[in-house]
């Protein structure tokens, strides 16, 4: 077991969290595999549980990297969510989390989803606060993650720098299928912190009203293959009232991208943010479950297709990357 150096540098191997989660039928679709957003609540949570350890505080998601489903969780399966905490700067920790799922009956574990996230260190009123930790590696076999977050480091400056503009623009979606729904967040939408909306209840809330615009763009059932990165500009509290809204932004022969913004209004304050803005893949799928283009192929303008076609490269891209991690990642496995 790697050991924790004295002060406030940990060793990287020492920050990791394990959520195990049975799959059971309430979790999954009618095909009997995992539902995507309720993959990607495990993932943040177990994310999160990680951050808090080391930071030995509150944290609030503050970005996340593209999320893949490289392979779909299924019925009576267990899900291992493994996470570390790859590297920190004074008020942020960053987290890689790996999903993997065991066969029924046993066999070795298939990687399910990868995911990066920054989560902020908060106090109880949600002000960021200095954590005090250094993450630095301890063996060998964690090298590879400093490098991985270094990258990291440079893709979220980006996200970071739209966050204000983001969370400034609460005008409604122009996109076609466009629909729209509302919620009132509730105690029951939080973790540790009470009377803050969870990000992981938040993405699979994300994840059902994406879902809706692809049916009812595409007349077909659909699954989830990927959320996109994304910055979280601003946080909704108890009591709040959610406008969740989703398009259809571009097709491909089974794929449909849909945007979906999150806005939180405080009718009491008289005032509104929107809490994120990412764009999801969803896969229609026929009467077996796989892949199958859509009886109904939905119509978008040139100029939104075309910028689905340039997201399109670079999720492929991304999603390389993602193999070479996990490869990085196996030996990290082995060490408790």
């Amino acid at each position: 077991m790697a050991t924790m150096p004295q002060g406030s540098t940990l060793c990287l191997e020492a920050t990791r969290a394990t959520l195990l989660r049975p799959i059971y039928p309430r979790y999954t679709n009618r095909y009997g595999t995992l539902h995507g957003g309720r993959l990607a609540w495990w993932i943040l949570e177990s994310g999160s549980m990680a951050a808090m350890k080391a930071s030995r505080g509150y944290v609030v998601l503050g970005a996340i990297d593209y999320l893949f489903i490289l392979s779909p969780g299924r019925l009576g399966e267990n899900l291992n969510v493994y996470s570390w905490v790859i590297g920190s700067t004074r008020h942020t920790l960053d987290v890689l989390t790996y999903a993997t799922a065991e066969p029924v009956g046993g066999g070795e574990e298939r990687p399910v989803s990868l995911s990066i996230q920054t989560y902020v260190a908060v106090d109880e009123n949600v002000r960021p606060r200095e954590h005090g930790v250094e993450v630095r590696p301890c063996s060998l076999e964690a090298e590879a993650l400093t490098e991985i977050h270094r990258a990291w480091l440079e893709e979220r400056r980006a996200l970071v720098e739209e966050r204000h503009k983001i969370a400034s623009d609460t005008s409604r979606l122009t996109v076609p299928y466009h629909i729209e729904s509302y919620q009132i967040v509730g105690p029951d939408s939080t973790f540790s912190l009470h009377n803050v909306l969870d990000a992981s209840k938040l993405f699979y809330t994300i994840d059902q009203i994406a879902a809706i615009a692809a049916i009812k763009a595409a007349r077909a059932p659909v699954v989830t293959a990927s959320f996109d990165a994304a910055v979280f500009a601003s946080p909704a509290r108890v009591g709040n009232i959610l406008r969740l809204e989703a398009g259809v932004t571009g097709v491909g022969r089974t794929s449909i991208e849909v945007l979906v913004k999150v806005v939180a209004d405080d009718p009491v304050a008289e005032r509104s943010a929107t809490v994120a803005k990412l764009y999801t893949v969803l896969v229609s799928v026929g009467p077996d479950g796989r892949p199958s283009p859509p009886p109904v192929k939905p119509v978008v303008p040139e100029e939104l297709q075309k910028g689905f076609m340039e997201r399109k490269r670079v999720r492929e891209e991304k999603r390389r990357k993602v193999r070479e991690i996990i490869e990085a990642l196996k030996s990290m496995l082995y060490l408790v």
